[in-house]
This record gives C-alpha cells, sequence and structure tokens, in this order.
C-alpha cells in the first residue's frame, strides 16, 4: 500500500496534477510590478477592460481587484474614478531611464518602487504587496503626490 501511495504521488507530480487556481503563482514581488508593466506594453494589457476581468488577478490581490473592475464596469467605457494610467500616475506617457527596485521585504509584504521619466519629469510610483496563497499580490499602489489606488477608486 505504501509502494502505491508514493508512485501515485509521483505521477502526479510527474503529469503536472496540483491543487491550484489557474493563476501563476508570482515568485517574487519585484517580478509582479516588472510583469505588469511587461504585459501593460503589450498585446494583452491587463488594465484594458474587458480583459482586466481575467487577467489582473496574476496582479492584485482580491480587494484591489474588485475595486478597479467596479470602477470599470460603473464607468460604461468612459471616464471613472480613475482617469490617468495608474501605472504612470498621467494620461500621456513618454517613459525613460525605468526601473523597478525592491524597497522593503518582510515575510508576508513588500514594497516596490517604479521610477522613471514621463516627459521629463522625474516620477517614482511604490507599489504595497502582500503574499498570498496565490503568490505576491499588489494590495495598493502610492503614488508621489499623496493619493493611492484603493483610495481613488473607493
Amino acid at each position: 500500500m505504501r509502494k502505491f501511495i508514493v508512485v501515485t504521488i509521483f505521477l502526479f507530480n510527474l503529469c503536472g496534477v496540483r491543487a491550484e487556481s489557474s493563476l501563476p503563482v508570482a515568485t517574487s514581488a519585484t517580478k509582479v510590478v516588472t510583469d505588469l508593466y511587461s504585459a501593460h506594453s503589450g498585446k494583452a494589457d491587463p488594465l484594458r477592460y474587458p480583459a482586466s476581468k481575467k487577467l489582473l488577478g496574476a496582479y492584485f490581490d482580491k480587494g484591489l481587484l474588485s475595486l478597479f473592475l467596479k470602477d470599470q464596469s460603473e464607468s460604461h467605457g468612459e471616464v471613472g474614478k480613475l482617469d490617468f494610467g495608474p501605472l504612470y500616475a498621467a494620461q500621456d506617457f513618454e517613459i525613460k531611464d525605468f526601473s523597478v527596485v525592491l524597497v522593503a521585504h518582510q515575510k508576508d509584504s513588500a514594497e516596490v518602487a517604479a521610477s522613471f521619466k514621463n516627459i521629463g519629469r522625474s516620477e517614482k510610483i511604490v507599489f504595497l504587496l502582500s503574499n498570498t496563497a496565490h503568490g505576491w499580490r499588489i494590495t495598493d499602489i502610492k503614488y508621489s503626490d499623496g493619493r493611492t489606488l484603493k483610495g481613488i477608486l473607493k
């Protein structure tokens, strides 16, 4: 019986069968932020509605995702509470000198800063993340003017 259990576990691992959700597990807080910026600049932009319904769960935690999707659906394609691009804190982008760095890290939380120049002006956006059962997820975004994404969307 013991041999059967060991063989069964081996086969499940070999075939990749796991009791997980379909969302990818982010291995580091910094990777979540860099992946979000990369995806945002690609064809499948996770911030664009209605794609955000499927894609943003890989980046945002449930609370922030719920607020973001609610604003998008209630705005019916118009400008909602969020009147700028949340990754650049601006409506127009001409990004240069882009970098992402880990600012603070604890077991279950982290802060990651994205710094860049947008149309000649230096900008720093701080992402607050939590280590969830599904990996690192963004819980809020702090902008240099003191506002937060959650505060704007509430």
